[in-house]
């Protein structure tokens, strides 16, 4: 796991060997009859870059009781599971007019992880800013990998922040719309945000009136 309750399914294709699909995007997990009641479909949002194309990461929260979680827990190693996808319209615009502000809470890491990933890859010109805020320090995951791209990539930075930080936490304490109030000249970025359905609402009427133009969005579960 990569903290408590979350983890990563990192599956190889088989039927088809690649899938094409755009970062930000999701694909549905096929939950068959012998599990539940009748056969269904859960959502994960993509967390690789669209480079991977041979082999794919979902991000999957283990604590919800959900079928789908449930359903996962459960998989031993080399299971074969039937996906469909990918869908949605969350991802990337090709029109880089202006700096990019990522902003997540809790899973909803996923999709801006791997439109960051895929950005770096291809060397967009523009700076790019991350914001994320979890709960605890014991949630926090992916922490080496963006100190690592902080160092290779002088364009990417990123804000971790923590909404019930122990005492001996250095870092930035609060809930992200909070640390965005502080944060000057919003006006010069594109948004992407994706989370809890009232963070994206909070966060997305927050740029507006900061004169963000463009806000990209996306709403996970509620309890992330």
């Amino acid at each position: 796991m990569l903290a408590p309750n979350i983890s990563e399914l990192v599956l190889t294709l088989v039927d088809p060997p690649v899938l094409r699909f755009q970062s930000g995007q999701a694909m549905a997990v096929t939950i068959p009859a012998s599990f539940s009641e009748i056969p269904t479909r859960r959502y994960y949002s993509l967390v690789s870059p669209q480079s991977s194309a041979r082999q794919i990461c979902l991000l999957f929260d283990q604590g919800e009781q959900g079928v789908g979680s449930q359903f996962l827990r459960c998989q031993p190693v080399g299971a074969e599971l039937i996906l469909e996808g990918p869908f949605g319209t969350f991802g990337l615009q090709e029109n880089f007019e202006r700096d990019l502000l990522f902003v997540a809470t809790g899973t909803g890491i996923a999709p801006i992880r791997s439109m960051i990933a895929t950005l770096l890859e291809n060397a967009i010109p523009r700076c790019i800013t991350l914001l994320w805020g979890l709960r605890r320090e014991c949630d926090v995951y992916y922490l080496d990998e963006f100190e690592a791209w902080a160092s290779h990539y002088p364009q990417f930075s990123f804000v971790l922040t923590l909404t019930q930080a122990e005492a001996q936490w250095t870092g930035s304490r609060g809930r992200v719309t909070q640390v965005l109030e502080e944060m000057p000249h919003l006006e010069q970025f594109t948004a992407y945000v994706c989370g809890g359905r009232k963070m994206v609402k909070d966060v997305t009427a927050l740029l507006y009136e900061r004169g963000v133009v463009q806000v990209y969005r996306e709403r996970h579960h509620d309890v992330l």
